[in-house]
């Protein structure tokens, strides 16, 4: 190698920087754009047992049942204004029973707001959906209606008070159908609401009182409609490209230079640490994507 010859003449130092800036882009580009997001189908099971609202007032505002709603409304209103290809949303309410409270998956504001409006306002909705927290029917109803929908990933958020048992059976149901359980436990703890979003890949958020619109809007509507892996993708690529592009000024000026090491060795070590992070790279990134409960081979 002549030390008298720019390095920014090198191939070897060209095709990395070029595919550097490239790689670089395009994790601008999907993060401002929101480009690989996936498409989307949500149901919301909405806790309506008797301990979600005051006493012979199922209506009334200040407790439970009315953050619930207004969570709800929350998500529909970042859902109009966020995304280009907004989620489609089916909203139930459970206790005992599970009562469908829109007539099916809608991605339109106002119809979504005036048919929960016109369920919530329903005279018999107590008698229908009676008394308890039942979470396997909850769950399986939520499975059901997924299913009708195709391509689209599917993701069930269940909104609870309390506890009750989630059987083994729901679960694996719910992975064969690639629905995830999502829950969100006001004031206290789910054990078997925890296990059930960990066993799908879904999110489980506790102890959330008073905060449920936050909750709602910002972390289940981030990680449901989540571009991140993609991000990370480029972001992963970029730093191999990097690595390459490191690999004639480590050799010249480190490894020779500094440490005075001969050419051939130099030229190995310079090359070793590119390849080093050509393999580790992925690997982390796989690793990541699996803490985080992402799939690269699947858009949701």
């Amino acid at each position: 190698m002549s030390n008298k010859r720019p390095l920014w003449l090198y191939p070897l130092f060209q095709i990395p920087g070029m595919l550097l800036g490239m790689f670089l882009v395009l994790a601008l580009l999907f993060w401002l754009l929101g480009w690989g997001r996936p498409t989307v189908a949500v149901v919301i099971a909405l806790d309506l047992s008797p301990s979600t609202y005051k006493p012979a007032l199922f209506n009334a505002p200040n407790t439970v049942k009315a953050q619930e709603v207004a969570a709800v409304r929350s998500y529909v209103e970042q859902n109009l204004q966020q995304l280009k290809i907004p989620n489609q949303i089916q909203v139930m309410g459970f206790s005992e029973q599970v009562v469908p409270l829109t007539s099916g998956f809608l991605s339109d504001r106002q119809q979504l707001e005036t048919e929960l409006a016109q369920s919530l306002a329903d005279p018999t909705l107590q008698s229908k959906i009676g008394e308890g927290t039942n979470f396997n029917q909850a769950i399986e109803q939520g499975i059901k209606a997924s299913s009708e929908i195709a391509q689209h990933c599917r993701e069930l958020l269940l909104v609870t008070d309390g506890e009750a048992e989630v059987s083994p059976e729901v679960i694996a149901k719910a992975v064969t159908q690639g629905v995830k359980i999502n829950a969100l436990v006001v004031g206290s703890d789910a054990p078997q609401l925890q296990v059930a979003a960990s066993a799908t890949r879904g999110v489980y958020v506790s102890g959330a009182e008073n905060a449920l619109q936050l909750v709602f809007t910002d972390i289940f509507f981030p990680r449901f409609n989540s571009n991140l892996k993609w991000i990370a993708l480029w972001l992963g690529a970029a730093w191999i490209a990097l690595m390459w592009l490191l690999t004639l000024p480590l050799d010249r000026w480190i490894f020779q230079g500094w440490m005075g090491l001969p050419m051939n060795l130099s030229g190995q070590l310079a090359l070793g640490n590119a390849l080093f992070w050509s393999v580790l790279t992925p690997i982390i990134l796989w690793q990541v994507w699996r803490l985080l409960g992402l799939s690269f081979f699947s858009s949701c």
